[in-house]
């Protein structure tokens, strides 16, 4: 069995002591680490908006942080990060960039869903990417874990869903062509999601600062959280969200 830890949208900030609308992205972080530190995962996902402003000192903070857990940490871009600042600072070696790997007898496809002339932060896949994807897709039979930034479903928040992956009919379209492909993981909506597709789960996961609503009517645990994910060499998984007491400032 493999186990992965997603955290997402940290928004970490230029400055530690710095907070983001009532939460210290730093201290909130901190948190998480221990509890991960304690669950012990064999690599560590990162789904997207790392740093708040796509600061360099913000990502030279999560490597600070991140890199002392000595595991492998898969990440990718949000649509708040600088992809440029983002590249030139993961240089780690415990930091690996969009690609795909395998995970014992899974394989993990990580891509870089953001866009640069994006109007409110909304995704797109380029059909580079997508025609990338399905080339991996047509090599193995390994269950396959995919993950991005932007959220290929709608949540039933307005809002939130015009931020979304824009072309996310060619890239679930896709997907349902393999029946090897098992999960698909997102950040950005900074709350808990589930749905399932066919044999596909698809997750949502909370934000390790600021969260928010889970559904256009209910309030969300404030708590900062991240999801593990234990990957069954059967192509099975099972999955939990682990929350963490950190007080708003």
């Amino acid at each position: 069995m493999i186990t992965i830890a997603q955290l997402t949208d940290t928004h970490l900030l230029a400055q530690k002591q710095d907070n983001l609308r009532g939460s210290n992205p730093w201290s909130s972080l901190e948190a998480i680490v221990e509890a991960i530190a304690q669950a012990q995962p064999d690599s560590l996902l990162l789904t997207g908006d790392i740093a708040d402003t796509g600061d360099r000192t913000a990502y030279e903070q999560a490597i600070a942080l991140l890199s002392p857990l000595e595991t492998p940490i898969y990440w990718l871009p949000g649509n708040h990060d600088v992809n440029a600042f983002l590249k030139t600072s993961f240089t780690h070696p415990h930091f690996h960039p969009p690609q795909t790997t395998l995970l014992g007898d899974w394989q993990l496809c990580t891509l870089d869903s953001t866009r640069q002339d994006a109007r409110w932060g909304e995704g797109h896949l380029p059909q580079t990417t997508l025609h990338h994807l399905e080339t991996q897709l047509k090599q193995t039979h390994r269950p396959t874990l995919i993950a991005l930034h932007h959220h290929p479903l709608p949540t039933g928040i307005e809002w939130l869903d015009m931020m979304g992956l824009q072309n996310a009919e060619d890239f679930l379209t896709l997907l349902h062509r393999f029946p090897q492909v098992k999960l698909v993981v997102f950040g950005h909506i900074h709350s808990p999601f589930h749905q399932q597709q066919g044999d596909i789960h698809f997750y949502g996961t909370p934000s390790t600062c600021v969260q928010l609503p889970q559904t256009a009517h209910t309030p969300t645990d404030k708590q900062p959280g991240f999801r593990l994910l234990h990957l069954h060499p059967d192509g099975t998984h099972t999955t939990e969200i682990q929350r963490v007491e950190v007080f708003a400032s």
